[in-house]
């Protein structure tokens, strides 16, 4: 996670340097008409319907770094899921994995735990009740999640959730400059993409956001029971809002499609996790499950 830090810090400094705005919305066409020619232009674009990315993650919990592996399945215009392998005790101990996501208007959500030490219990949050608030905003954050992933990655909007672009001029940092594009949906749905003035590639997208956290609960097999309202299994509270940055770069070519294949996202201006993906494809074949939260 430490290569990208001065990176992210340079970008950091793009928030105090934002020039007026200029145009509109005819400005935001161009810019996204330029992101769209440099990652493979409208024809090759236009052919992707799905992605899948799989590498390794770095995560931050607490004071310590945490390594493991992550994918990435995502298929236009409305399903995508993700999974975690992590292990938050220690190389030797448990791994905690973790899937979420969404098909259509369904929620996805799975845990499991392997490799438990012998005797150890290991809970993590269930999924929410069906038709409960926890799942509406569930699905709230992964239609979100959705739409910024397709953003970042093609610099378009999934056909579920049309959005709408405002030219924000451009900002700066010694690195150099970055067009700002002004991004707003429904829900609330509102971010910044900053595109690079030379490359025309994107930079980075900032938004206000639930912080991804990993909750685990450990406890003997022979311990008393957790006390009353304090259950080991009880839904996770819902998390705080906070800014989220994800920064993108080492773009590679896939089937003539212009990919970055390293993302971090910072948490009010602290690295919080690192991807870096060994395989990414386009279009893949998707196992029949894929998007069934198994």
């Amino acid at each position: 996670m430490q290569r990208v830090v001065t990176s992210m810090l340079s970008l950091a400094f793009m928030l105090a340097s934002v020039i007026a705005n200029v145009s509109g919305d005819t400005r935001a066409s161009e810019l996204l008409a330029q992101a769209r020619a440099a990652l493979g232009g409208e024809k090759n674009l236009a052919k992707v319907q799905g992605l899948s990315c799989s590498g390794t993650a770095q995560r931050m919990i607490g004071d310590r770094t945490v390594d493991g592996d992550m994918s990435i399945a995502l298929q236009l215009p409305d399903k995508f899921w993700r999974t975690d392998s992590l292990a938050p005790l220690g190389p030797q101990g448990a791994i905690v994995v973790q899937g979420q996501g969404i098909n259509g208007d369904t929620l996805l959500r799975s845990s499991k735990v392997e490799n438990a030490p012998p005797g150890a219990v290991i809970r993590t949050p269930p999924a929410p009740e069906h038709g409960s608030e926890a799942e509406a905003q569930g699905l709230r954050n992964s239609r979100a999640e959705l739409a910024r992933l397709t953003l970042a990655l093609l610099a378009a909007a999934p056909a579920s959730m049309p959005l709408e672009f405002t030219s924000a001029g451009q900002a700066e940092s010694p690195d150099g400059k970055a067009d700002v594009i002004d991004v707003k949906g429904p829900n609330s749905f509102a971010a910044k993409l900053f595109l690079d003035t030379k490359t025309h590639r994107p930079l980075m997208l900032m938004y206000r956001g639930v912080a991804p956290r990993v909750v685990v609960q450990t406890q003997r097999a022979d311990a008393p029971p957790a006390a009353a309202g304090q259950a080991p299994n009880a839904a996770a509270p819902q998390g705080d809002m906070v800014d989220i940055s994800m920064f993108l770069d080492d773009y590679k070519t896939v089937d003539g499609v212009l990919l970055p294949h390293h993302i971090t996202r910072s948490i009010d201006g602290k690295p919080s996790e690192d991807w870096t993906f060994k395989t990414v494809k386009v279009n893949p074949a998707f196992a029949p499950d894929t998007f069934s939260g198994k």
